[in-house]
């Protein structure tokens, strides 16, 4: 397999599937790549991006999600079923979060992303456009975002990902760290999720059966 350099949301996604919808969603990584290369653009850009960008300015207190979601629906009808869905995800995980604390809840001036390069596995991982959060005076929280609508993200994986986010960022603490499953409004936190110490042979097996499935159909897209 080529090297291949891949957000975590994606991985997680991949990782979660099985069977038939796994054969699916590797043609779909198959196709961009291939019209990539043959100079195709699809025009449609990051579906989520526009959500968690206003997510985040959300909890600077310099938009009112519900409105600003409302806005992005005008500006395409595309988004009208899922940013409702992501919308109520979010502010109910955020009222969560907001609830079980006296202190105050805000943005945190936190610069957190990497790409983290797996070597053995040919494999770049992209763990950036984080959400940090300032929890009080002294502490923060950093948010990794699950998308997907489906497959569920499951605890196991959570877990498989909040050591792939403590690796890519080792300066922070992975009791600091959150993967947040977004339209479940569920949190896996680093606090109350504790490794195991086979999310480095879970990752490496489960990616190899990914990388050995595009293998196999790689030739179909002139790959």
């Amino acid at each position: 397999m080529t090297p291949k350099s891949l957000h975590l949301n994606k991985l997680l996604k991949l990782f979660e599937l099985r069977e038939q919808p796994l054969v699916s969603a590797v043609r779909a990584e198959l196709r961009a790549e291939r019209d990539k290369l043959l100079g195709y653009k699809d025009g449609g850009g990051d579906f989520h991006a526009p959500f968690w960008f206003d997510a985040k300015l959300h909890v600077q207190d310099l938009v009112d999600l519900p409105t600003s979601t409302t806005a992005r629906i005008a500006a395409s009808k595309q988004r009208q079923r899922l940013y409702p869905l992501l919308k109520d995800g979010f502010l109910s995980w955020f009222d969560v979060v907001r609830r079980r604390t006296n202190e105050r809840v805000g943005w945190g001036e936190v610069s957190a992303h990497n790409h983290y390069v797996f070597p053995d596995l040919d494999l770049t991982v992209k763990v950036d456009n984080l959400l940090s959060l300032r929890i009080g005076e002294d502490s923060y929280r950093l948010v990794y975002p699950y998308f997907a609508e489906a497959p569920v993200l499951s605890e196991r994986w959570a877990r498989v990902a909040l050591w792939v986010m403590s690796e890519a960022l080792p300066r922070f603490s992975i009791t600091n760290m959150e993967v947040l499953d977004v339209l479940r409004s569920r949190g896996y936190r680093g606090s109350q999720i504790f490794l195991k110490g086979d999310e480095d042979a879970l990752f490496n097996d489960r990616y190899a059966q990914l990388a050995a499935l595009m293998d196999e159909l790689r030739s179909e897209y002139q790959l």
